[in-house]
């Protein structure tokens, strides 16, 4: 009797399953830092019109940010053997995913600064920046095809094959 081959047993699996752990760490904090501003004092006087201006500055430029510099990465030289053409690929997906995660948790670490900053000292920012900065996240930096693709994009620039949706399992 065989048994049943798991579902993260495959290479690709293998690869891409570290990358969504980072993300989801690196993501969870701005969860659990409102989680706390909010039961720490649960008071929700309505915000400086500073504290929600800042909020949404930080949003829209998380999102520039993360369009202009979350995808950049340097095109690969021609004739790069396969090996090296993915495992290089993979080092920039990794740390592009990072660099996006972060920057979409950015407007909320902004809204809890800004909740103690400007008085009267309120949560409500943070119901801005947590839906804004949870769309960024699902959108660019979750790894997934979408991302991976527009990653390959910069990579395969010159001409040269990154193999990155294969190596994540994607193709």
């Amino acid at each position: 009797m065989s048994t049943p081959q798991s579902p993260f047993a495959s290479s690709a699996n293998a690869a891409l399953r570290p990358i969504q752990m980072v993300s989801v760490a690196v993501g969870m904090g701005a969860l659990m830092l409102s989680a706390v501003r909010i039961v720490v004092d649960p008071s929700a006087p309505l915000p400086s019109p500073w504290a929600v201006a800042v909020t949404l500055v930080a949003l829209v430029g998380s999102a520039a940010l993360i369009r202009y510099a979350g995808y950049a990465v340097p095109a690969l030289p021609l004739g790069l053997p396969r090996e090296n053409a993915e495992a290089t690929s993979l080092r920039y997906f990794t740390s592009t995913t990072t660099l996006r995660t972060a920057l979409a948790e950015a407007p909320v670490l902004v809204a809890f600064a800004c909740s103690f900053a400007f008085t009267p000292h309120s949560w409500l920012p943070l119901l801005i920046a947590l839906p804004g900065g949870l769309a960024l996240f699902w959108v660019h930096g979750w790894p997934s095809a979408r991302t991976a693709a527009a990653v390959e994009a910069g990579l395969e620039a010159d001409g040269a094959e990154s193999h990155l949706s294969e190596a994540l399992g994607f193709r």
